[in-house]
């Protein structure tokens, strides 16, 4: 989906570029994105991956798009080499992790526009879309926690609203794509109808524990330090836009960051299974973040306003 990108900034921080393909942009952990003409890619999915994500993402994609949001148009499903996949129009920038690398003020300002796109997503219903809340309970489930950990987050997640808008599940910068029109969202996959404040935690987690470069790279302190702001920057403006209570988010912080240990193991999973263990010892306010999410309710202060 990005045009004048080279291969190694589609590549997943630490890893080497993928191998030299004719027509591939780049590839990430469950996909690859080729060059489809002038104006199209094609996203193909990796198994075990898809059908499932490629139905997804094509829906998702489309009820975002239709809304009016910052997403590039998907344009079909296609097969290619017995794997299956989906046309997007082709989009011209960068990441915003490529194009605010030596940018912090830069990277911070983007960062609150992108909380105010994920405010404008969280104010559209999600028909159609899988739950969010059985997303979750199948990932902490499955996640590589002690026992007494997964059960702590299956009881918090139980008390927690299920809620019926649009949220995207995966919301940070590698996903933002910096084009000329303003900022557009990509990798609509793990999309579900859900609660806002739990895509906001989500989004929390990943700027915070998300893979950054090598692993040695990531445990410097002043790293540590630098995304502990950068992730409070983003619940701050987040808040700033929407009115939505901490108490929401921090009610949401323990199930959802089980959840990320699920499946491929990451370099930053000891530290944030330290953070887990915080987590499970503080007492969330469950009532306050249940008044924000009710059936048809989007968090907060009324309708976005659309700074893409």
């Amino acid at each position: 989906m990005i045009r004048a990108l080279s291969t190694r900034a589609l590549s997943l921080p630490g890893q080497a570029p993928p191998a030299a393909v004719p027509d591939r942009i780049g590839a990430g952990r469950s996909s690859e994105v080729f060059a489809a003409g002038p104006d199209r890619v094609v996203k193909l999915y990796r198994q075990p991956f898809e059908p499932e994500a490629v139905a997804n993402e094509w829906a998702a994609s489309r009820l975002a798009h239709g809304f009016g949001l910052p997403v590039p148009k998907a344009l079909g499903i296609i097969r290619r080499a017995e794997r299956t996949g989906i046309l997007f129009a082709r989009l011209d920038g960068s990441p915003m992790t490529v194009r605010y690398a030596y940018n912090p003020v830069g990277l911070m300002m983007a960062l609150r526009r992108v909380a105010r796109v994920q405010h404008a997503i969280h104010a559209c219903p999600a028909p159609g879309l899988p739950s969010q809340h059985d997303g979750l309970r199948a990932q902490i489930e499955g996640a590589r926690v002690p026992e007494p950990l997964r059960q702590a987050a299956l009881a918090a997640l139980d008390r927690l609203p299920r809620g019926d808008r649009l949220c995207h599940g995966d919301v940070h910068p590698g996903n933002v794509i910096a084009t000329s029109a303003g900022l557009r969202l990509i990798d609509w996959q793990k999309a579900a109808a859900g609660d806002p404040a739990a895509d906001v935690a989500r989004s929390e987690l990943m700027l915070r524990y998300g893979r950054l470069g090598p692993a040695w790279f990531s445990r410097l302190r002043p790293v540590r330090m630098a995304r502990r702001l950068i992730a409070a920057w983003y619940v701050h403006a987040y808040r700033a836009a929407s009115g939505l209570p901490r108490e929401a988010i921090a009610a949401w912080r323990l199930p959802v960051a089980v959840s990320r240990l699920f499946g491929r193991p990451s370099d930053t999973d000891a530290e944030l299974l330290a953070a887990i263990e915080k987590l499970a010892r503080k007492k969330p306010d469950f009532e306050k973040a249940s008044l924000f999410a009710g059936p048809g309710q989007s968090p907060g202060r009324g309708q976005p306003k659309r700074f893409f």
